[in-house]
């Protein structure tokens, strides 16, 4: 039983972790934080249910759609917002996102109200029992989609001048500045690549709660935050790690907690922000440093 609750929680948590992948490269990129990325989430989703439902796309097409759909839309609102926000203070652009998702929710709502829609399954069947786990085809379909996500996200940043370009930017801007880089076209590619994370995480996530409804991603957004807060936000890998803890911390406790987990949230919200500011990274490196300064004997050297 606990096996088969792992690897539900393993499936919420991948999805978790490309959002907050998304997050962190906009936010050591261009210095901003996307307040609206629950709703780009949200929008990309019904897209893609539209073209599932209404017009009869395979998932793999409906999903593609939906990155297509986010890819613009965060090229767009850069373009028009964020662009000219870039230099000034963080707060500006915050508020700045949370207009957009006000736009974006007004507009949702006016076409899809607040209705509970049913989102299909694409991979129906049985449950598949491995040794002790029993999972399902759609944690596995979620799971299997975001380590390709992933793979072709490192491929990106690693094997392509704008990838590399980019993984500059976010460890020394003025570096990239010197070597004669456009920085503004380095922001437009994060949005898009954010925007793409971020309509790929809300199709996968409806998929694997098998709903979907205008205000439920709006209401995601405290909780993205605080897996950035507990993973690290210093660094693209350190989300990783907060979606993984937070995604299985309920499944670890057995369920005694499950009517207060806003609480048991809040208390290491607080914790890590007083104890451990840079979250599980910033630990795993501190611990690192304490390790290769720890005193050598002689048959160590």
């Amino acid at each position: 039983m606990i096996f088969s609750l792992l690897i539900d929680g393993l499936s919420v948590g991948s999805v978790y972790a490309l959002v907050a992948v998304g997050l962190v490269m906009l936010a050591q990129s261009t210095g901003t934080m996307n307040f609206a990325h629950g709703d780009f989430m949200m929008f990309s989703t019904f897209v893609a249910y539209a073209l599932l439902v209404q017009l009869k796309f395979p998932f793999a097409l409906a999903l593609i759609g939906a990155m297509v759909f986010a890819s613009l839309l965060g090229f767009t609102v850069e373009r028009l917002i964020i662009h000219h926000l870039i230099g000034g203070p963080m707060a500006a652009s915050i508020m700045a996102t949370l207009g957009v998702a006000y736009i974006l929710q007004g507009i949702a709502k006016d076409i899809w109200s607040d209705n509970i829609f049913r989102f299909p399954e694409t991979f129906p069947g049985d449950y598949i029992q491995v040794g002790p786990a029993r999972m399902s085809p759609q944690s596995i379909g979620v799971i299997a989609s975001t380590l390709i996500v992933i793979s072709l996200l490192y491929l990106f940043l690693n094997k392509t001048k704008a990838g590399t370009a980019l993984r500059a930017l976010t460890q020394n801007r003025q570096a990239v500045l010197l070597m004669g880089v456009r920085v503004s076209r380095m922001f437009s590619i994060s949005w898009i690549v954010g925007g793409v994370l971020a309509g790929v995480a809300g199709v996968l996530y409806s998929y694997a709660i098998k709903y979907l409804e205008v205000g439920y991603f709006s209401n995601m957004g405290l909780s993205f935050f605080l897996i950035l807060v507990v993973g690290g936000i210093g660094r693209v890998y350190g989300p990783l790690f907060g979606s993984v803890f937070l995604t299985l911390l309920p499944q670890l406790l057995g369920g005694k907690f499950s009517q207060q987990m806003s609480l048991v949230y809040g208390i290491i919200l607080v914790v890590f922000v007083l104890a451990a500011p840079k979250g599980f990274y910033g630990l795993w490196w501190r611990i690192r440093r304490i390790w290769a300064s720890r005193p050598r004997n002689r048959g160590e050297a």
